[in-house]
């Protein structure tokens, strides 16, 4: 018995100290990110006489919008298709338990880890500076980023296909074609459909950002009606974003339920050889059009293209030739970045343990409360980070502590939404056993479900903060913090030695945290 209450009394001490700890760190990271209550408070009204005037969209400039929109569509698809397309077969080619060669695969997976941790405004503007401005310069920025998150998705589904299948088709003497042939590629052909629609999703929205350095899109008369204060026009355009996205979504859904129930069935074997000679055809077709529909949107001319890669060699040049003089700005920047990412992770995942409860159907006080919150974080999720900063900026001034606070909104709006899909998938065998007891919805999820579930949440707050990282690093073109000012600053002034220099800097501190919160995540 005595042990029993020295258990408890020790487990009441730890908890305390652990919040203790956690309040410590919020407030050191607060000091990093300048966050000051009271500039926030006097601030408030700015901000709130901005959302009185995003509150009245001008809903005829819908119909001046609507081209842009399609343009943004546009480079979304094009971009999402080349993305997807390009990473099949490298994906390929790196994956550990098929690589044909494990020093090529080394090689590679190296090239790319540096390659994604560039983010795809820094991309837009490189490319815009090369191929002048327009949406070809948008469709390649977003492709490079469309290929790079689908090339680890695939990679990912192929090592996860278990060892015993591909030794049982190496085992009747199949050989490495064989393998691909009849083992991999009927795998990750069935789940191309799911990978191009999340990289469609993350493209629309990342095509609404690269008009800021004109990269074509509907970002691009965001850009300029914030720049006019055209704050009506500013929200017609969210809410059409936010359908946009919220229609996708929907129709991403129905594509994947359709091909998990739909099942192909054969009533002979000449059916069956009748749909594989179809394959060999469809197939081939449907890459040829899906291309011509891709290079007749990239919109721009021989001459220019050409001009462009003469430009992008020697920038590439003058890039691999680092200029480390800028230093002091790197380290300046990075800590700054790194500050804002881990406040926004750590604030933004504390509002989503709370808010998860509520939007899950299964924790939710009521279905109504539920819905609701479900439509309160799909506009949080539309909103980028960079247009949230803009309206804190407004309030709160130029500095760090506007990118903290539009990245930590953000970063609530995302951790709800994947943490309350967690708990409405998990089984209702252990919410159940508690609520038997007599216990209400809040005590099954404090008791129940939150430490079930914790350690999928801390995997999902250490992707985000990888994710929060890359999104610090642009909140400086606006003033917001982070290294993004300096970097934007010499792209535009076309320094790239020191360019190179800071990407260098950048993808060493996303690789670190990565490792990192891989680490975390094993442990």
């Amino acid at each position: 018995m005595n042990s029993l209450k020295n258990y408890i009394a020790k487990n009441k001490i730890y908890k305390s100290l652990y919040f203790l700890g956690a309040i410590a760190i919020l407030i050191f990271l607060g000091f990093k990110v300048e966050f000051d209550f009271v500039k926030l408070h006097k601030g408030i009204p700015s901000m709130f006489n901005l959302f009185q005037r995003m509150l009245r969209p001008n809903i005829s400039y819908g119909v001046e919008a609507f081209d842009k929109l399609i343009e943004t569509i546009q480079i979304a698809i094009v971009s999402s298709i080349l993305g997807v397309l390009v990473a099949l077969p490298f994906s390929l080619l790196i994956a550990d338990n098929i690589a044909p060669n494990r020093y090529a695969s080394a090689i590679l997976s190296g090239v790319f880890s540096f390659l994604r941790t560039i983010p795809s405004l820094i991309w837009a503007a490189i490319l815009v500076s090369i191929f002048s401005v327009g949406k070809f310069s948008g469709i390649v920025a977003l492709t490079i980023i469309a290929f790079l998150i689908a090339l680890k998705l695939f990679r990912e589904y192929i090592e996860g296909i278990k060892e015993n299948q591909l030794n049982s088709i190496r085992s009747v003497g199949a050989n490495s074609t064989q393998v691909l042939r009849y083992c991999v590629l009927p795998h990750i052909l069935e789940l191309s459909i799911s990978v191009f629609f999340i990289v469609l999703e993350t493209n629309i929205r990342g095509a609404t950002i690269l008009g800021l350095v004109g990269a074509g899109g509907i970002g691009q008369i965001m850009w300029r009606d914030l720049n006019h204060l055209r704050y009506d026009n500013l929200s017609t355009l969210i809410l059409i974003l936010f359908f946009t996205i919220l229609i996708i979504d929907l129709l991403s859904l129905f594509v994947r339920k359709y091909l998990i129930k739909k099942a192909i069935r054969f009533k002979s074997i000449d059916n069956y050889k009748k749909f594989q000679v179809f394959k060999i055809f469809y197939i081939p077709i449907l890459l040829i059009i899906l291309f011509l529909f891709a290079f007749k949107s990239l919109n721009i001319t021989y001459d220019r293209f050409i001009l462009g890669l003469g430009q992008g060699k020697d920038v590439i040049s003058r890039m691999i030739r680092i200029d480390p003089t800028c230093f002091p700005k790197l380290i300046e920047g990075i800590l700054e970045s790194f500050f804002i990412a881990v406040f926004a992770t750590i604030v933004g995942g504390l509002f989503a343990l709370v808010l998860s409860y509520l939007t899950a159907y299964n924790t939710s006080p009521s279905k109504g409360v539920s819905i609701f919150l479900k439509g309160v974080i799909n506009i949080l999720r539309t909103f980028p980070p960079i247009v949230t900063a803009i309206i804190f900026f407004r309030g709160v001034g130029p500095g760090p502590m506007a990118g903290a606070m539009a990245l930590s909104i953000y970063t609530t709006g995302v951790l709800t939404k994947m943490y309350s899909e967690v708990l409405e998938n998990e089984g209702k065998n252990i919410q159940d056993s508690i609520t038997t007891t007599g216990a209400t919805n809040l005590q099954s999820y404090r008791h129940g479900l939150l430490p079930h579930t914790f350690p999928t949440f801390i995997r999902l707050a250490l992707y985000r903060l990888e994710s929060n990282i890359r999104n610090s690093t642009i909140l400086g073109v606006i003033g917001a913090g982070g290294i993004g000012t300096t970097l934007v600053m010499n792209i535009t002034w076309r320094n790239w030695g020191k360019v190179g220099f800071l990407l260098l800097g950048i993808s060493i501190m996303i690789i670190i945290i990565d490792k990192l919160s891989q680490m975390a995540s094993n442990y």
